[in-house]
């Protein structure tokens, strides 16, 4: 008897969903995509538990007949090709035949599809890829696509997806990179009954980027337009003074689909990075439009990923048309005149190898003690014998070295002083709310609709730790006070900074814990800071006392330590 046996159309099919359907967000993807196919020109997408519970998608479009229905059900069904030769030049954004019996396979679903200029039309039922009901139903021209449970017979796929807040913000994500790439598209997204996302038909990008990122920031933005070698380009870009925290707000949209292409999307950054610094990342939309001939989405079932005929010629465009756009004059604010300034006091000079050991040359006292106040306006330390030994000196002004009886130990004081914020954040926030510090002026928060997604959950969490941020309608939010440790930052990169890291919190990963992580990283003492020696003996006995000494917040090793025993072995002394 063989032991290669033929599958099952069932698992063929469930096996095959898995290469679609990733998470909610892709199910999303799917749908709002086949809602521009059909020329819908208003969509509206319900979500309930981020997608695992609903989501619904309505348009309307140019609707389905009976028959049609039927046939979207079953795999690589589609209108969208017909011929091999259709694959060279794709100008949908589906036509695998794929997604939708993807989709179907791992939920309960009920589709709903009147063509246009008729009143009644086909209603399906059905569940694990298997329609069960089939009724004649009168409604309104279009489609609409009904998800429920999804992933209710994959329970291995429903095990692996993220927290509520992560899902959520991934389906936003997919819809917003959706209504900028289809300015045209009236497209509304509610979650468990509250509208999360808002974009009004536009008839410009600079007015959709406005609706979705803020009109103010939409106003800054600069154009650029070419076409070099018959690849068009045009989109928005953002001046360095504008630049944010991540590359969320990169969006590359080749031929109407919104891609990632890492190639590119380096290029341009890039093409910015003289004025930018290494962590900092511009605002862009840029729009690739070439001949559906020169690229191949059939790339990936997700069909998020694609491969230009000429790669280089794109980027090099890309690289050019940027520079340009960042040598406008309305780059570079126009210079007045010069005035004079003090010239600044002479930096530090960098300490020998170890400032105030011994034959070092530079003592412990005589380092300059400007930055003592910070670390001393902490309260008294309990005396209690340390256990990373005596204070040697200071390495590089980025490790503490101490030494005891038989080691010498290397201590990080960066990760060193986060965790001794760490644990006394803890402790604050568990006997009541962190001391916060107003704004002087209050900041409005320029965030996607993913970013404010997020911090709206967040909220009642971030208001114990000492942000006071209000919701003022429609999703925008104003920040007017930062816990009094980070008073010195500058609000909207702290923002940024925090829905960053903090929403990519591994799933289970406690969101207090994450955001006081986050506060005490900040608010620590950093590399390359020169210490006086109170400063080094006062954070190795905090450190000491600590509840987990040997680890930062994030998990990063604090010490590292080399045995005497071994020094003596290796430099043969034998006392």
């Amino acid at each position: 008897m063989s032991r290669i046996r033929r599958l099952p159309d069932q698992v063929v099919n469930r096996i095959a969903a898995g290469e679609v359907v990733e998470r909610p967000a892709s199910v999303l993807k799917e749908l709002l995509e086949n809602a521009i196919d059909a020329r819908a020109s208003a969509v509206t997408a319900d979500l309930r538990d981020a997608g695992r519970l609903l989501i619904r998608v309505t348009d309307d479009g140019e609707g389905m007949t009976p028959e049609e229905v039927e046939l979207a059900l079953e795999r690589h069904a589609t209108s969208k090709i017909a011929t091999e030769e259709d694959l060279r030049t794709i100008r949908s954004l589906g036509f695998r035949g794929e997604a939708l019996p993807a989709i179907c396979a791992v939920s309960r679903f009920t589709i709903t599809s009147v063509p246009a200029g008729t009143a009644w039309g086909t209603l399906l039922r059905g569940e694990g890829g298997v329609a069960t009901e089939r009724l004649e139903a009168e409604a309104t021209a279009g489609t609409t696509v009904e998800i429920r449970d999804l992933f209710f017979n994959t329970p291995a796929r429903l095990k692996f997806l993220k927290s509520p807040q992560s899902e959520l913000a991934a389906a936003l994500r997919v819809a917003q990179h959706l209504a900028l790439a289809h300015p045209e598209l009236h497209l509304r997204v509610t979650h468990n009954g509250r509208s999360v996302l808002t974009a009004p038909r536009a008839t410009t990008l600079r007015d959709r980027v406005g609706s979705l990122l803020g009109h103010e920031l939409a106003a800054e933005l600069l154009e650029v337009r070419s076409n070099e070698g018959g690849a068009g380009l045009s989109g928005l870009l953002s001046p360095p003074r504008l630049s944010r925290g991540s590359r969320d707000w990169l969006l590359l949209i080749v031929n109407g689909r919104p891609v990632r292409d890492a190639a590119i999307l380096e290029t341009l950054v890039e093409a910015y990075r003289p004025l930018l610094a290494r962590d900092r990342f511009p605002v862009a939309v840029l729009c690739v439009d070439v001949p559906p001939s020169e690229v191949d989405v059939n790339v990936h079932p997700g069909k998020a990923w694609i491969r230009f005929r000429q790669p280089r010629l794109v980027q090099e465009s890309v690289f050019r048309q940027v520079q340009a756009t960042l040598r406008s004059a309305g780059v570079v604010s126009p210079v007045g005149g010069v005035t004079r300034v003090a010239a600044p006091s002479p930096a530090p000079q960098s300490a020998s190898p170890i400032v105030g050991a011994p034959g070092s040359g530079a003592p412990v006292d005589a380092v300059p003690v400007e930055h003592q106040e910070r670390l001393f306006r902490e309260s008294e330390a309990a005396y209690a014998p340390c256990r990373f030994g005596v204070l040697v000196g200071q390495l590089q002004e980025t490790f503490l070295v101490s030494a005891s009886d038989d080691e010498v130990f290397f201590i990080d004081q960066h990760v060193a002083h986060e965790r001794v914020v760490f644990e006394r954040l803890k402790a604050e926030v568990a006997a009541g709310p962190l001391a916060s510090q107003e704004l002087l002026f209050p900041c409005v928060l320029e965030l996607g609709p993913a970013g404010r997604a997020r911090l709206g959950q967040w909220l009642p969490t971030l208001a114990d730790l000492g942000f006071s941020i209000e919701e003022f309608g429609s999703g925008a939010f104003v920040l007017r006070a930062t816990p009094s440790r980070l008073r010195s930052e500058e609000p909207q990169r702290l923002i940024e900074g925090l829905l960053e890291e903090v929403g990519a919190r591994p799933p289970g990963s406690p969101l207090l814990d994450r955001v006081l992580a986050f506060v005490a990283c900040r608010a620590a003492i950093k590399a390359h800071q020169p210490l006086d020696r109170g400063e080094m003996v006062r954070l190795l006995q905090d450190l000491s006392a600590s509840e987990t000494p040997y680890f930062c917040p994030h998990g990063r090793p604090i010490v590292s330590r080399l045995s005497l025993k071994e020094i003596r072995r290796e430099l043969r002394r034998s006392w």
